[in-house]
This record gives structure tokens, sequence and C-alpha cells, in this order.
């Protein structure tokens, strides 16, 4: 016999396991630990434990969903602004043969968040949407909560519940042992920045901290003082340590307005790419809307990055 029951803090051994059952072999699957789930997810400002339900089945836990309103805590503003019409379905967590109890768990968080006032509920990575990004750097490249294209059986019976897919993304790579690509990146870099004016512009680094993800590097081209582009990385530590692959992950690719279509996006992706590959990286990877063109044929055409995972983001009106 399953029955519901709200989180309790002696939960998490019997969550990480439940976890670690469900995904086993998925899509870059890593394996959770109680410190992840307790750092990534717990400890995290927007963390509210009336918002996972517990399937408890003979008091060991079969799976779990968790779920809550939008919140602004991405952004680490000063006070947190809640929009409960808005629901997140943040993780369902059962195996995908227990097609009742995936059921059982979908139902209870749209009941759940449509009892809050939620008019609308988003299935997939929080990140997405720009609020609290839990579970980040434990999902395997946001399997979970991220929705895998290949999870057939979620996505059948996300479709018989009327969600729809309203965000399309993808996951490439770019091999940083390509040697040769490298050089021919680092060569039309300086091409670009000679025709701007090479002596104008300079490179700055900067470290930044922030409660979701690792501390990260930053690395801006300026032009004078002026920052016109921008983009961070840092070791994806939960791979390196599934893997033993030094994976870094690239986030907060910027360029100022006024300097877009110059190539800038190339000179500073290529920079990190060096910088990373100095510190013994061996690959990069990062997420790209495929509705984001200019984005998709920087990364894809003009680097190289190299196709990898596919993932959605669904919704449905309550």
């Amino acid at each position: 016999m399953t029955a519901l029951r709200p989180y309790q803090p002696s939960d998490l051994p019997g969550l990480v396991a439940a976890w670690n059952h469900s995904f086993f072999g998925g899509p870059n699957f890593i394996t959770l630990t109680e410190r992840d789930l307790h750092s990534r997810v717990v400890l995290q400002p927007s963390f509210d434990a009336g918002g996972v339900l517990v399937a408890d089945s003979g008091g060991a836990v079969s799976g779990f969903v968790h779920f809550g309103p939008a919140t602004n805590h991405w952004f680490g503003l000063s006070e947190r602004i809640v929009d409960p019409s808005e629901g997140l379905i943040w993780a369902l967590v059962a195996p995908a043969s227990e097609h009742v109890l995936m059921q059982v768990l979908l139902e209870a968080a749209e009941e759940r968040l449509a009892q809050a006032g939620a008019r609308r509920c988003l299935f997939g990575p929080s990140w997405v949407q720009c609020t609290q990004p839990f579970y980040n750097g434990i999902a395997g490249a946001y399997e979970m909560p991220g929705l895998s294209a290949d999870r057939a059986e979620l996505l059948k019976l996300l479709a018989g519940h009327g969600f729809v897919p309203v965000a399309r993304y993808a996951t490439p790579e770019l091999d940083l042992s390509d040697e040769r690509h490298l050089a021919h990146l680092g060569q039309r870099a300086e091409d670009v920045l000679r025709r701007l004016g090479a002596s104008e512009m300079s490179v700055r680094m900067r470290v930044v901290a922030s409660s979701f993800f690792p501390l990260r590097r930053v690395v801006e081209l300026c032009h004078g003082p002026e920052p016109v582009a921008m983009a961070a990385f840092a070791p994806w530590e939960e791979h390196i340590r599934e893997y033993g692959r030094k994976l870094y992950g690239v986030t907060g690719v910027q360029v100022a307005l006024a300097w877009r279509g110059r190539g800038l996006g190339r000179v500073v992706m290529t920079r990190l790419a060096h910088l990373a590959r100095n510190e013994g990286a061996e690959a990069l990877h990062l997420h790209v809307y495929e509705g984001n063109r200019p984005a998709w044929n920087l990364y894809h055409h003009a680097i190289g990055f190299q196709p990898r995972y596919n993932w959605l983001t669904l919704a449905k009106d309550l």
C-alpha cells in the first residue's frame, strides 16, 4: 500500500535512494548523494518542505514530487516575490515502470498548486523561468527535473494530462582536445579584434559567487573601461565526480546591445575555451534554446559545439 505524505527531514536518505533507483542509466545520469540534495535543494532560499510529497510504501520511500509557486530568488533579490498564479513542478521521481505512481504524484502536485491559486503549471527546470534553480548541477544536465526528450513514459503521461511543450532546448558540448580547432578559433577571434581596433580592447577576469552555482570565473571583453561582452565558466563538479571527465559548464554569455553582430560573442567564447583548457578542462557544455537562432548559430556553427542532449519544458492551464 502506497500513501502520500508530507516530506520530513528524516526522508532525505529515502529520497536519494528513490532518485538513484528511478533514473539510473538515464541521459548523463549522475548519482545523487545526501549532501547534493541537502545543499542544492533543502538549503536553498525558496525551499518549502510543504511542496514535497513523499510516496511511502510500507515505510520505504518509493518516489516523490517537488512543486511550488514561481519565485524570483534566481536573481538574488533582497525581497522574495512569489507568484502563486504560476506553479512549477521541479521533480517527479518514480521508476518509469511505475505508471500509476507517476500519475498519483503528478495529480497530487497539480491539485495542491491549483488549491494555492495557480492557473498555470510548468513542468521542467526552474532555471528556464528564471526562478529558484533547484537540483542545479546534480540532475545530469537537468535530466530531472529537466525533462529529457528520451523519457517516453513520463512524456506520455504528461501529454495525457494536457501538458504541451512550450520550450525546446539542447545541451551541446565543445571538445577541447582538438588543438587545431582551438587554434583556428583563436585566429578568427584575433581577426575580429583587429577589425574593431585591438588596442582599445582588453580582457578582464573576475570571480562571482552565487547561492545556486559553485564559484564561477567571468571573462569580460572590455572596450576601454566598459565591458561589452562576457561569459562565465566553472567545473561541473558532479559530472567530474561521476565520470572522471573534466567537463566545464558555461553560463551568462552576453554581448552589449550596441556591440552585437560584430563577432564579440565568438571572441569571448574563444577566450573562455582557452582559459578553461589551460585549467585542465576536457570539454565545455551549455544550454541553448532551439528558437534562439543567434545563440544557436554562435555555439554550433561559429564555435563548433556538437549536439549532445535535447530537453523540454511543458505547461498546462489548471
